[in-house]
């Protein structure tokens, strides 16, 4: 789950890598949903701006909906901004052209309540998103590691997203919820 070494020299940044690893398998073996909540806002407040993920995951359900529907349009809006603002080759085009295409089915498998159908289309999205900026470096084994030298906390979210696709078919539909709400969260924050 860990990289062979700490991406960085940076000390903060591997403390922060370091916390992600040690919650990471907490928030996927919660086995309550105020665990999961706890676990979930822990590992947002890594990823993202501390304290923004509290309303998408606690309070009454109205908050929650209302919270979360604002999330997915700012989750949209910055995912299709991603690709509209990214050059890519010529060969590249009909790519481009899928990922941003995937965007709308994930939001429309996510917001019918198909959990289990919105989490590999999330996961397509994002390595489509990861090939139009970085190339096909993309696909490296290493790549999240290459990222987080270069900014620490996307390099965290593509080690996220790769664990989320080592756990996919292991977790209960509560945590792959919260799980991709996590990185709905990320993107719509970037």
């Amino acid at each position: 789950m860990a990289f062979t070494q700490y991406a960085t020299d940076d000390p903060v940044a591997a403390e922060v890598e370091k916390a992600a690893f040690e919650i990471f398998p907490l928030l996927v073996g919660a086995e309550s949903r105020l665990l999961r909540e706890q676990y979930a806002l822990a590992f947002s407040n890594i990823l993202g701006n501390p304290g923004e993920f509290t309303r998408c995951v606690t309070g009454s359900s109205g908050d929650r909906l209302a919270k979360i529907s604002a999330l997915l349009e700012a989750f949209r809006e910055n995912a299709e901004l991603l690709v509209d603002k990214t050059w890519v080759e010529a060969r590249d085009e009909e790519r481009k052209s899928a990922v941003a295409k995937e965007i709308g089915l994930f939001l429309d498998c996510y917001r019918s309540g198909k959990v289990r159908e919105a989490f590999p289309r999330f996961l397509s999205l994002v390595r489509g998103l990861a090939h139009l900026l970085f190339g096909e470096q993309s696909s490296d084994r290493d790549f999240a590691e290459y990222v987080f030298r270069i900014d620490p906390r996307l390099g965290l979210f593509f080690w996220y997203v790769d664990e989320l696709g080592r756990v996919e078919a292991s977790v209960a539909d509560g945590i792959m919820e919260t799980l991709l709400l996590l990185g709905v969260f990320f993107i719509a924050s970037f």
